[in-house]
C-alpha cells in the first residue's frame, strides 16, 4: 500500500503540532542522547497521534506515524529504535505488527497500547516480544518514560549485535607458511600452545603477524566455538581504556547512558587478545593483574563482581622486561602474562615464505575487489626476495596492493614493485629487533645473488639514478648497464 499526500503529510507535520506541554525530566534526559533516536507511532486516532508526536519532538526523538497496521509495517526500517502500536487498529493490527517488526527488525523494540484492560491482550503482546503493555488511557510521562526505557534497550540490543558480528567474523590465518623451517617451528609451537589454557604472550616487530597468530591459537584450541575479542591498548583513549575493557555502568562518566558490558565480559567462554600491551596505562595494570588472577571484573561505576571464563592472549612489540626495570610496567603482571612465550620472527628472517605470502595476499585482494585473479611473475617475487621488509608483512601487503593497481594484464611484474628505502640503521638500532644481525643476509647465497641484491638495494638507495649508483659501486656507468641487463634486473626505467 503507497501512502497518500495527505497522510505523508501528516508524518511531517505532526512533530510540529502546536499542542503545548511543560517538559518533564524525563523529556530533558531523552533530549541528551547523543544521537536522535527515531520512534514509530501507529495509532488510528488522530488526536493520539499529534499529542505524542508533540511529546516526542520536544523529547528530542524523530518520529514516524501511521494510522493502520499496514502503514506502519510500510514505514518500519532499521532506523527505527521505538515503535509504539495500538492493538486495534484497521488492516492490522498491533499484534500483527508485533510479529513483523521482531520478525524483521529484532533489535527494534515495541511498546503495545491497548484501550481494552484484558488479560490475554498483555500475555500475548510479552510472549511475542513487546517490550512493554500499556493500557488506555495512560498516563503520557509515564508511557515517554517506557519509551525512553525502550530506547536504551534498542541501543544496547544493537551493541550487542554489533559486538557478536565482529567476535564470530572468520579471519585468514595465512600468515604463517609450513613449507619453510622458521614456519614449521613457529606452527607446531602455536599448535601445542593452543591445547593448553594459560596466558599467552606473543612478542615481535610490527606488521610480523602477532594478531594472525593469536586468532590461530584461537582457532586451533578448546575454545575455536567462543568470541575471539580484540582490544588494541594503543589506540584507545587511555579514559576509555578501562570501560571498553571492563564495561561501564549507566550514569558512570558523561556519556555513559546505558549499561555496557566491556570487552573482556563480551569474551566470556573464548579469547580476550589484548595488543599493544606495553601501551597499557600503568594506573590500570593492577586492575588488569587482578583480573587475571581471578577472572572477575567490576565495571566502571558498579561495585558488583562480574564472574568470566576467558583464555587471555596479549601482543607487543615492545621490551617488557626493559620496561620492567624503568616502572613502566609491572613486574608482577609482566610474570603473570608471560606463562607461555611466541616470538614472532621479522620477515627478513622468513624471506622463503614470501611466494606463499605473496600469493595469499593478492588471493585476497581479488576477493575482496571481485575482480579477475592477479598473479605475480618470477622476476617480481626475485625483487621481493631481495627486499629487507623494515614493516614486515604489512609492507608486503602495502607494495602489492599499490602494484596490482597498476598492473597490466593481472600479472605483476618486477616494474610493477614499489619498494621504500630501507633503513638499516633503524633494523639494527635495537638489539630486540634484529638480534642476530643478519640485515643481509649474505651467508647461503652466491656471489652473482649478492652482486645482484647490491645493485637493487644501492639502486633503491640512489632512487633509481643509474649514474649515481655507478658512482657509489665504483663502476662505470656503461658497467651498471651491462650488469643490469646480464642480471636480468628490471624496474628502474631505460
Amino acid at each position: 500500500m503507497t501512502l497518500t499526500d495527505s497522510q505523508t503529510a501528516e508524518n511531517v507535520k505532526l512533530g510540529e503540532a502546536a499542542f503545548e506541554s511543560p517538559k518533564s525530566e524525563l523529556d530533558v534526559a531523552a533530549a541528551k542522547e547523543s544521537e536522535p533516536v527515531t520512534v514509530l507511532v501507529a495509532d488510528d486516532e488522530l488526536m493520539i497521534r499529534k499529542m505524542l508526536g508533540c511529546r516526542l519532538k520536544k523529547a528530542g526523538y524523530n518520529s514516524l506515524f501511521a494510522e493502520n497496521g499496514r502503514q506502519a509495517m510500510e514505514l518500519m526500517n532499521s532506523n527505527v529504535s521505538v515503535a509504539v502500536l495500538d492493538v486495534d487498529m484497521p488492516e492490522a493490527n498491533g499484534l500483527e505488527c508485533l510479529d513483523f517488526i521482531k520478525e524483521k527488525y529484532p533489535e527494534t523494540q515495541v511498546v503495545i497500547l491497548t484501550a481494552s484492560a484484558e488479560v490475554s491482550d498483555a500475555v500475548s503482546a510479552m510472549k511475542s516480544g513487546a517490550f512493554e503493555f500499556v493500557a488506555k488511557p495512560y498516563d503520557p510521562a509515564e508511557l515517554m518514560l517506557n519509551i525512553e526505557k525502550a530506547t536504551r534497550a534498542a541501543k544496547l540490543a544493537m551493541e550487542n549485535r554489533n559486538y557478536k558480528q565482529m567476535v564470530e567474523t572468520a579471519w585468514p590465518t595465512s600468515a604463517l607458511s609450513p613449507t619453510t623451517d622458521v614456519a614449521k617451528e613457529l606452527d607446531d609451537k602455536v599448535a601445542k600452545i593452543a591445547k593448553l589454557d594459560s596466558n599467552v604472550l606473543i612478542t615481535g616487530e610490527s606488521g610480523t603477524g602477532k594478531t594472525t597468530v593469536a586468532r590461530m591459537i584461537h582457532q586451533r584450541g578448546p575454545r575455536a566455538k567462543g568470541p575471539f575479542v580484540a582490544v588494541n591498548c594503543a589506540s584507545l583513549p587511555r579514559e576509555l581504556i578501562e570501560a571498553e575493557l571492563f564495561g561501564h555502568q549507566k550514569g558512570a562518566f558523561t556519556g555513559a547512558i546505558n549499561d555496557r558490558p566491556g570487552r573482556a565480559e563480551i569474551a566470556n567462554g573464548g579469547t580476550l587478545f589484548l595488543d599493544e600491551i606495553g601501551d597499557l596505562p600503568i594506573g590500570l595494570q593492577p586492575k588488569l593483574l587482578t583480573f587475571l588472577q581471578d577472572r572477575t571484573l567490576q565495571r566502571v561505576g558498579s561495585n558488583q563482581s562480574i564472574k568470566v571464563d576467558v583464555r587471555v592472549v596479549v601482543a607487543t612489540l615492545q621490551d617488557l622486561k626493559k620496561m620492567c626495570r624503568n616502572k613502566l610496567f609491572r613486574e608482577d603482571l609482566f610474570y603473570r602474562l608471560n606463562v607461555l612465550n611466541i616470538n614472532v620472527p621479522p620477515l627478513r628472517q622468513r624471506i622463503d615464505e614470501i611466494p606463499h605470502l605473496a600469493n595469499e595476499i593478492l588471493r585476497r585482494i581479488y576477493e575482496r575487489r571481485g575482480g579477475e585473479a592477479v598473479e605475480i611473475s618470477k622476476d617480481a617475487l626475485n625483487r621481493l626476495r631481495l627486499h629487507q621488509w623494515p614493516g614486515n608483512i604489512r609492507e608486503l601487503e602495502n607494495v602489492l596492493e599499490r602494484a596490482t593497481a597498476f598492473c597490466e594484464h593481472q600479472v605483476v611484474k618486477d616494474v610493477d614493485i614499489v619498494l621504500d628505502r630501507v633503513n638499516y640503521d633503524s633494523l639494527d638500532s635495537d638489539e630486540t629487533r634484529c638480534p642476530e644481525k643478519d640485515v643481509f643476509r649474505l651467508v647461503g647465497k652466491t656471489l652473482l645473488e649478492i652482486e645482484k641484491q647490491a645493485i637493487i638495494e644501492t639502486l633503491e638507495h640512489c632512487n633509481g639514478n643509474k649514474a649515481m649508483t655507478a658512482r657509489t659501486l665504483g663502476i662505470s656507468e656503461k658497467s651498471i648497464y651491462n650488469k643490469l641487463k646480464r642480471l636480468g634486473i628490471q624496474g628502474f626505467g631505460g
